[in-house]
């Protein structure tokens, strides 16, 4: 150590005042000096000195794909945790500004859920009207089958149409309830949340 210091102390001195010294570490953790970088080194980092032996610019190492990947997936995790933490504190303003009791989140949440309970509604009410139907179609297309005679085109294209839109009735129902559930789950976060935020607002002003 005392060793590389009296030698950068004696190569500065011996440079003009204008030159550059440059400082740098090869393969084997051995620190150089020199007026310039071979360039061998030239992407593995470097330090620039002055006439005094002070830090004037410094060069970090090029990345590797790898570390350049790993570096890219850190400043992208980053910004993605900065971007939740504003929708974050987005939410709670929005909820300690729209409501003023928690009994308030669950008239608003009724009101979301009112429209699907009658879409569903609305829904089982039509598969009610043509189960009858699709019914009576299917006893049909087995009489045909049962009397070994070909089912008409007509009636298969019957039981086929009215099988499709019971199953697309069917579909909308289970979509329109997990929508719901979803919905309900939403507001039970936005009302525990809701409770914590003034729980902190009235502990504060204690």
């Amino acid at each position: 150590m005392r060793y590389a210091l009296s030698l950068l102390i004696l190569m500065l001195l011996s440079f003009p005042a204008a030159a550059k010294m440059y400082k740098w570490v090869d393969e084997n953790g051995k620190t150089h000096f020199g007026d310039t970088i071979p360039p061998q080194y030239a992407k593995q980092g470097n330090v620039e000195l002055n006439k005094t032996g002070m830090v004037v610019k410094q060069t970090d190492a090029a990345l590797t794909p790898e570390q350049r990947k790993a570096k890219e997936e850190q400043e992208a995790q980053k910004k993605e945790d900065e971007r939740k933490k504003e929708e974050s504190k987005r939410r709670d303003s929005a909820l300690l500004n729209t409501y003023t009791t928690d009994k308030e989140i669950d008239l608003v949440r009724d009101r979301n859920l009112q429209q699907g309970t009658l879409q569903i509604q609305g829904m089982e009410l039509r598969m009610k009207q043509i189960q009858p139907r699709l019914n009576e179609s299917r006893k049909k297309a087995e009489a045909f089958k049962g009397s070994n005679k070909p089912v008409p085109v007509y009636l298969q294209q019957e039981v086929q149409e009215t099988e499709k839109e019971m199953q697309h009735l069917q579909e909308m129902v289970k979509q329109r309830r997990l929508e719901m559930e979803a919905v309900r789950a939403r507001f039970e976060d936005d009302k525990k949340r809701f409770r914590e935020l003034r729980q902190t607002e009235d502990s504060a002003k204690k």
